[in-house]
């Protein structure tokens, strides 16, 4: 599997840069907050808060579900193909309506 943290830029890959992360469902992997810096279809905008304060607001917010935790330490993932979840409802209504991906390649 070719994944890569991005250096300049993607060539053609969607690319992101990393927000912030929280532990993933149960404790599994990550949950890490995107904006997507070249495909803004594909996110939306959010105010964001991070441990009850706010982040910010941002154009176009994805949730990387990251259960292995492969992207701990990227400031940016670039990816080509994705897999698209149920955007998150109920539970954390700071994640109401955003979508959420996993990152194939």
């Amino acid at each position: 599997m070719l994944l890569t943290a991005c250096s300049d830029a993607c060539n053609g890959n969607i690319e992101t840069t990393v927000l912030f992360a929280k532990p993933g469902p149960n404790g599994a992997g990550r949950r890490i907050y995107v904006d997507v810096v070249n495909k803004p279809d594909l996110g939306i905008q959010k105010t964001l808060l991070y441990e009850g304060k706010e982040f910010g607001t941002f154009p176009h917010v994805v949730i990387i579900n990251d259960p292995s935790s492969r992207f701990a330490k990227n400031s940016k993932i670039c990816f080509t193909t994705y897999r698209t979840e149920a955007a998150a409802t109920g539970g954390d209504l700071t994640e109401e309506g955003i979508p959420q991906i996993t990152v194939e390649k």
